[in-house]
């Protein structure tokens, strides 16, 4: 059974058909019956749903006589989708309790066995017990925004219908995203108190997203709410799938301590990273050590891909940002042909000094994606590569329409030194990528952490042989050869 369940989370992102929901259905009513007996849990979530709600209404309506009074009506209309929005959340909050709870919590109470030892597969007990802890809290983040919506329209001020449907699509996906991510916790930790030290890691983002969502809804800044939504949908999806990989029955029931094999991590690391893993424990040699590392790049065949086209949307994207927002005139004939070469002189001598600078910031970067990269399962490391070339393709546009061409402004300024800098930071950014979502990559013959460790062991080797090179060489052309370049090119 457990191979076929890998067969099918090999062919597609996130493998739930109609059977595996219906059982997954069995589990869902088993748990929401045993939730709604628990009162410790129900008087909590219906004191939120009905007496919260109201408390915010009365509070919209001194809140609004009060800025009313300083004529400040704006204001007081503009925080009114911003306390339905706490509204939502607070009910939703109770989910990361009950999600803690469903695996590592009856399993200290002795009741997870019998659920355990029926036919149902890990993935429907996953999918059914990820069910069962959303919908008590989402059903009553429904009924608190009914309330409030329908007091504050009748009592005080007409709800905006686009910000209700927001609200209610992002308390729906960020109580999804919490009890994705607060299910994998519970299946892969032994003891509640662990499980919930871990969840301040899932509080603590969503708060912050919470509160950007404050400020865009503040200033009914709707179209960004809706990408929002749309990325933690994204998230919510890649934690599920995580959830799925990773849940095993036997590995659960057969764990009760958690080590952190420090030793074994660092010692399975430098095998891999020395070349000594992949040739059966003896190091390869300097000139073996480099041919195996090249050997890794045809491994990033879809990361490479991804990018590529990453490319090509930073490209489209610069453009179109280009003429929705034009620069300045003053500043546009400053791009003139005539006006290059004088810029360029004036600061060639200075950058003749930089390359040591350009090369540092170029290290920095790839720093600062692979860190976000890895706090976002590769997301950001996407981004951080599409920035520079947004720009790029933004200044080049701009140089169009001032009447320059293009491609010359792109084969004098970027091709002299970009050449090199591309290639390596598509390889550099590609290896990154590839050990960022190896948590969420379809399972293999590995452990999750030797698959990590390996991962991360193959990016370091991938920027020592060719992302540090490159960068320096490329930083050496950009300092030296680029300004050449641009003066003979625009000298006459």
């Amino acid at each position: 059974m457990i191979g076929i369940e890998q067969r099918t989370l090999n062919r597609s992102w996130l493998p739930i058909d109609w059977q595996d929901l219906k059982m997954a259905f069995v589990v869902t009513r088993r748990e929401v019956k045993d939730t709604l007996r628990d009162w410790r849990l129900i008087i909590p979530i219906l004191g939120l749903t009905l007496l919260f709600p109201g408390l915010m209404t009365g509070f919209s309506q001194r809140m609004i006589d009060f800025l009313n009074a300083y004529n400040s009506e704006l204001i007081g209309e503009r925080s009114l989708p911003l306390l339905m929005l706490v509204v939502g959340f607070f009910p939703t909050s109770f989910s990361l309790v009950i999600a803690l709870e469903v695996f590592v919590g009856e399993k200290e109470r002795k009741s997870l066995e019998p659920l355990l030892s029926t036919p149902l597969t890990n993935k429907q007990l996953f999918i059914g017990k990820l069910m069962a802890a959303v919908a008590p809290p989402v059903m009553a983040s429904y009924v608190g925004i009914a309330v409030y919506a329908l007091g504050v329209t009748l009592f005080v001020h007409p709800m905006a219908g686009q910000a209700i449907i927001l609200v209610t699509i992002l308390t729906t996906i960020q109580a999804v995203l919490m009890v994705a991510a607060s299910v994998v916790v519970s299946s892969q930790t032994t003891s509640t108190r662990a499980a919930n030290m871990l969840a301040s890691f899932i509080v603590v983002p969503v708060a912050l997203v919470l509160q950007f969502e404050a400020y865009l809804l503040a200033f009914e800044f709707y179209g960004p709410l809706w990408w929002i939504t749309l990325g933690m949908l994204v998230t919510a999806v890649i934690f599920i799938r995580i959830g799925i990989q990773l849940f095993n029955r036997e590995q659960l029931m057969g764990r009760n301590l958690d080590f952190l094999r420090l030793g074994w991590a660092g010692r399975y690391w430098w095998s891999c990273f020395t070349g000594r893993e992949e040739n059966q424990g003896d190091f390869p040699g300097w000139k073996g050590w480099i041919r195996q590392t090249a050997g890794i790049i045809p491994m990033m065949k879809l990361p490479l891909f991804i990018l590529a086209m990453m490319l090509v949307v930073s490209a489209i994207l610069g453009v179109a940002l280009a003429y929705i927002v034009p620069l300045p005139e003053e500043m546009l004939l400053e791009l003139r042909s005539s006006q290059m070469q004088s810029n360029v002189t004036v600061i060639r001598d200075l950058l003749g000094q930089l390359p040591v600078f350009i090369f540092a910031h170029n290290i920095r970067a790839i720093g600062l994606l692979v860190i976000l990269g890895l706090l976002t399962f590769g997301v950001l490391n996407i981004i951080v590569f599409m920035l520079p070339w947004v720009i790029i393709a933004f200044a080049t546009t701009q140089f169009a329409l001032v009447g320059e061409n293009p491609l010359v402004f792109l084969g004098a300024t970027i091709l002299p030194h970009g050449w090199v800098e591309l290639p390596a930071l598509m390889i550099v950014a590609a290896a990154a990528l590839r050990w960022q979502t190896t948590i969420i990559a379809p399972p293999g013959t590995k452990l999750m952490s030797e698959r990590w460790l390996a991962a991360s062991a193959d990016f370091l080797r991938i920027m020592i042989v060719f992302g540090v090179p490159m960068f320096f060489v490329a930083a050496l052309l950009e300092s030296f050869l680029t300004p050449e370049v641009i003066i003979w090119v625009y000298g006459s």
